[in-house]
């Protein structure tokens, strides 16, 4: 049986539940519909994208000063059957999750993995083994019985791995391990950056990433900036690598998160540069258990990234789905809704496997 904490669905929210994200993020959650992708006609699909797009940088920026004490985070626990849990990203906040949930609908449990503000920092990052059981006690203690269904996000698809490894090691089955566009690192599927292969399809992906930045409505000085940070970046990995040194990540970490980390406090900001760095470091296992990849069709423009590949080399069994969009947009609406929905379709599949 599951622990009980207090939710914050959009379902149950009410505008004083909210005091902490402020005012703005409370009326731009009451503005927002999720009931069908439907709703977002051709009229609307714009307004509406850029409206989840503010208040997913509103809602970031207040969850980062927000002291958050409990690793479960509920988003809703209100529906039926076994619930949902997905690991955060590189900042450690689970927040974001909230589209992914309404998306899942009112009957589908759904709870954010985090780490609580006391642990956001460059020693409890140390390695992905130690956060990964940090996180199994938490998880075993809110649920002692049952099998689990357990996802990760970008960096926390390597968190999530490493989790159910060690909740199967503890004799506790995690029926289905989902991937949201994450990177696996040291599998052995890497591609080198020379293989022609590799050169047609970032020449082929060219034009979705235009399309994509376009939607993202990034501004010029913002294109400008990340193009100087990974200029001066790439050339200080070189070096260090030239000199037999181990490249400092935290510039480029910078460049990876989409978000503005002026809001974190040092030690948060040092929390995501050492989590960055160690999911190069982290060799994983062979993985028999059963694992839905959601890879983003949309890469960038510099190198591409081998999700499909890597999770197929550690877990055979991988079942691979492209969906629309990039590694940002797939989790909210409208690219969302895809994801969502294979999701759905595998967990329902679960629930009707007699136990």
């Amino acid at each position: 049986m599951q622990g009980t904490r207090k939710t914050a669905t959009f379902e149950t929210l009410k505008p004083q539940d909210l005091r902490h994200f402020g005012d703005r993020w409370g009326t731009i959650v009451r503005t927002i519909n999720f009931s069908s992708a439907s709703a977002l006609d051709a009229g609307e699909t714009e307004d509406e994208y850029f409206r989840l797009k503010s208040l997913a940088n509103a809602g970031f920026a207040k969850e980062a000063l927000r002291k958050v004490t409990d690793v479960i985070l509920p988003l809703n626990d209100s529906g039926t059957g076994p619930a949902f849990y997905c690991v955060h990203d590189l900042t450690g906040i689970a927040t974001g999750f909230r589209f992914i949930a309404e998306m899942l609908g009112p009957r589908q449990r759904f709870y954010g993995i985090q780490a609580p503000t006391k642990k956001r920092n460059a020693e409890f990052a140390s390695s992905i083994e130690s956060i990964s059981q940090y996180y199994v006690d938490d998880l075993i203690k809110f649920q002692p019985e049952g099998n689990f269904l357990l996802g990760g996000y970008s960096t926390g698809a390597v968190i999530a791995l490493q989790m159910a490894q060690q909740l199967r090691a503890r004799g506790r089955e995690v029926s289905l391990l989902v991937v949201f566009d994450g990177d696996l690192f040291n599998s052995g599927a890497e591609i080198k950056s020379r293989d022609p292969f590799d050169r047609l399809e970032l020449i082929w992906n060219l034009p979705r990433w235009i399309t994509a930045v376009v939607k993202e409505g990034y501004s010029f000085q913002t294109l400008c900036r990340k193009a100087i940070n990974k200029a001066i970046a790439a050339p200080k990995a070189i070096m260090a690598k030239m000199r037999g040194e181990v490249a400092t990540f935290e510039l480029t970490a910078e460049n990876f998160v989409s978000i503005n980390l002026n809001h974190c406090s040092p030690e948060h900001v040092a929390f995501i540069n050492r989590l960055f760095a160690v999911q190069f470091e982290y060799i994983p296992e062979k993985y028999s258990g059963r694992v839905l990849v959601c890879a983003a069709r949309t890469q960038g423009p510099a190198r591409l990234r081998q999700v499909a590949a890597a999770w197929r080399k550690v877990a055979p069994a991988s079942e691979i789905v492209e969906v629309r969009g990039t590694h940002i947009t797939m989790m909210r609406p409208p690219d969302g809704y895809a994801v969502a929905k294979h999701l759905a379709e595998r967990i329902a599949e679960i629930n009707r496997v007699p136990t």
